[in-house]
């Protein structure tokens, strides 16, 4: 935060537990295709499922799909 020049600045941070929103989608040129957001961490299952059920019948011949793990 910003304070006044030699002064101790003094403020309050929220405490307790964080919770974790994953966002994943497929992007093209034209725009972004399957978006999915989860109020939680992505796990195996969760993105098999993500693949399988909307990813996969989004994508057509001659796609290619890339992935990264952006933290």
């Amino acid at each position: 935060g910003w304070g006044v020049r030699g002064e101790r600045l003094v403020d309050a941070a929220p405490a307790g537990h964080w919770k974790t929103t994953t966002f994943v989608a497929g992007l093209r040129s034209t725009g972004i295709i399957a978006p999915l957001v989860l109020d939680r961490p992505m796990t195996g299952e969760w993105f098999r499922a993500y693949v399988d059920q909307m990813l996969a019948p989004s994508l057509q011949p001659g796609d290619v799909v890339v992935l990264d793990n952006l933290p």
